[in-house]
């Protein structure tokens, strides 16, 4: 495993695409290629002070569960036929995973996955269908992370990260309530306060923590 770290922005998920901090932190993308590359100091440093929608992970994990991805954005939204083109791919009209298009392929279901794409000798129907030369696809595909692979037990904390405190603090709020889930440090049971930094005391009376504590 190297030293080389990405920064994902939870909030900014496009599609099943996690979104990425770009480089010298020049907002976000989807595009691992344009992703920056932080070393585990730079990494824990940004998540001790950062946000808790920003979440580092190990960029070798990250880059071995990418997929191959083509933004509609990027390539013509009607069939282009070309007299001396002999490989053509196909997507369907009007779907979309975010921004990414759904290629057609053989035996199987249509797919984002712009690797697994069937390259056909010529166009077919276009009815549901856009026919694309192979080629123009090809020059606009990028590598992105599907944020549902995200392992935080291997890829943040088996990769050095350490969770810091206010993020953790956070990950214990009750929604809608302010609350703060703590555990007595006597019995174990779980206690909700709104002070999320001294234990007010523990619920239950019997508990040697309702009276050291509270």
């Amino acid at each position: 495993m190297t030293d080389r770290f990405y920064m994902i922005c939870t909030r900014d998920t496009v599609g099943s695409n996690a979104s990425f901090w770009c480089q010298n932190g020049h907002g976000y993308n989807t595009n691992i290629e344009k992703a920056h590359v932080y070393t585990l100091a730079e990494a824990q440093s940004r998540w001790n002070t950062g946000r808790v929608i920003d979440q580092p992970v190990c960029a070798d994990s990250v880059d071995a569960l990418a997929v191959v991805h083509v933004d509609h954005q990027h390539v013509p939204g009607e069939s282009v036929i070309t007299p001396d083109c002999s490989k053509y791919v196909a997507f369907q009209k009007g779907r979309w995973d975010g921004n990414d298009l759904y290629w057609l392929r053989n035996g199987g279901l249509p797919t984002t996955d712009f690797t697994q794409a069937t390259i056909f000798d010529r166009p077919g129907d276009t009815a549901e269908l856009v026919w694309l030369p192979f080629a123009t696809a090809d020059a606009v595909k990028r590598r992105t992370f599907p944020i549902a692979m995200l392992d935080h037990r291997r890829m943040v904390q088996g990769a050095g990260l350490r969770v810091p405190a206010h993020i953790s603090r956070s990950r214990r709020r009750e929604p809608g309530t302010g609350k703060t889930r703590l555990n007595c440090p006597d019995c174990g049971r779980i206690h909700w306060q709104l002070n999320p930094y001294v234990f007010e005391g523990c619920a239950d009376w019997q508990c040697a923590g309702a009276r050291t504590h509270g």
